[in-house]
């Protein structure tokens, strides 16, 4: 993207360029709240578990997208199968009804590892990814139940976000 990096210090663009962005995406089927199967995408073999680093306790963004919308954007420092599980089980005791898009049929998960980062740095990466699907769609990711923002990251945060929503978009058309 011509621009990108125009007119930001130096610090900040070698910052933003050495960040390792690897991007993990996944089919889920789910019914009775739970993943029936999935589908690695980059390989499109069916898989059991997931591996490392998805199973790490590093922090991660997720996100989640049907066909044509992105649904929900989140953060989670747990492995991502503890996570998932978590937020599709809860039944609103405690107050947790869990994920909004747990009642769909199939999903498509993008989820990125972020080794040497703290939960101030990814929550506002994930802020940053949220605003930019609101101001290039029209509306915040539909299943969304609540964002985390902070000034903790800035600039970096939305130029890392802005990178990860190409990403998605590019691997949204792709994968239809």
């Amino acid at each position: 993207m011509a621009g990108f990096l125009d007119g930001l210090p130096l610090a900040v663009i070698k910052k933003t360029t050495m960040i390792k962005l690897t991007l993990n995406i996944f089919r889920l089927s789910l019914s009775d709240n739970k993943i029936d199967s999935i589908i690695d995408l980059d390989t499109g073999q069916k898989i059991k578990k997931f591996f490392r680093p998805l199973t790490g306790n590093q922090y991660k963004i997720y996100l989640l997208s049907d066909a044509k919308t992105i649904l929900y954007i989140g953060t989670t420092k747990s492995s991502i199968k503890n996570r998932l599980r978590y937020g599709l089980k809860a039944n609103g005791q405690n107050g947790y009804h869990g994920y909004k898009w747990k009642n769909y049929k199939m999903v498509t998960m993008f989820v990125w590892c972020f080794e040497d980062s703290d939960k101030d740095k990814v929550e506002n990466i994930e802020a940053e990814l949220a605003f930019i699907v609101r101001k290039t769609s029209g509306r915040w990711p539909v299943c969304q139940n609540e964002i985390h923002f902070n000034n903790h990251f800035i600039p970096t945060g939305k130029l890392i976000a802005e990178k990860l929503h190409r990403q998605v978009k590019s691997k949204m058309k792709n994968h239809r």
